[in-house]
């Protein structure tokens, strides 16, 4: 089984949780936790070992590790989990440089509040950030609006995020009609026109 390459491990300040790349021993945990970020957007898969561990192999193999899925542990347990990389063009292999995308975050139930999820997106942002993404981009569940939005993150109003890029025009569109599609930008050229990205360019 192929393992995903890893990142030095981060604990936040005053937290009790360490964030890192997940490993093949974290499948179970992943599988108890992960259904929870996704819910109708493909949750039951995520409980499922087995595509649990394809899902690393592909960060091991695929589009030279430009995605991750890591963990946050107390102790030896898993509290939670992240899924994160560059957004994908149409052909599902060529990476769209300039723009990450948090696709899930969850923490168990009983280890809410206690800073995991902001470790969880920190950790995904700052992986983001390293491979080149300039706009974040998060596809969020009504009840982590408020999260999100305390985050630096803004909701796109609309259910497609349009971005012309210099390979063509890219459009991510909200995987149901019950979540929001949220972003935020780490360069001050890019902004929001509508439903429109404009100062993002794939190089």
């Amino acid at each position: 089984m192929g393992r995903q390459k890893q990142n030095k491990p981060r604990r936040p300040a005053g937290g009790t949780f360490l964030v890192r790349d997940a490993l093949d021993a974290d499948i179970p945990g992943l599988c108890a936790v992960m259904p929870e970020a996704f819910g109708l957007m493909g949750g039951a898969a995520w409980a499922d070992p087995d595509y649990v561990a394809q899902g690393l192999e592909s960060c091991a193999a695929g589009l030279s590790g430009r995605q991750r899925i890591k963990v946050a542990v107390e102790g030896s347990r898993v509290a939670g989990g992240s899924y994160s990389g560059l957004a994908l063009a149409e052909d599902g292999q060529t990476a769209h440089t300039q723009l990450g995308v948090i696709h899930g975050i969850a923490v168990r139930s009983d280890r809410r509040r206690r800073g995991a999820a902001s470790a969880l997106l920190t950790a995904c942002e700052d992986y983001l950030a390293e491979e080149g993404a300039r706009v974040m981009l998060a596809e969020v569940r009504p009840r982590s609006v408020g999260f999100f939005a305390a985050r630096g993150y803004e909701t796109v109003p609309g259910p497609a995020l349009v971005i012309p890029t210099t390979a063509g025009t890219y459009a991510h569109r909200q995987s149901t009609p019950t979540t929001a599609l949220m972003w935020k930008s780490v360069s001050a050229a890019v902004r929001l026109e509508g439903t429109a990205m404009v100062g993002l360019l794939d190089t």
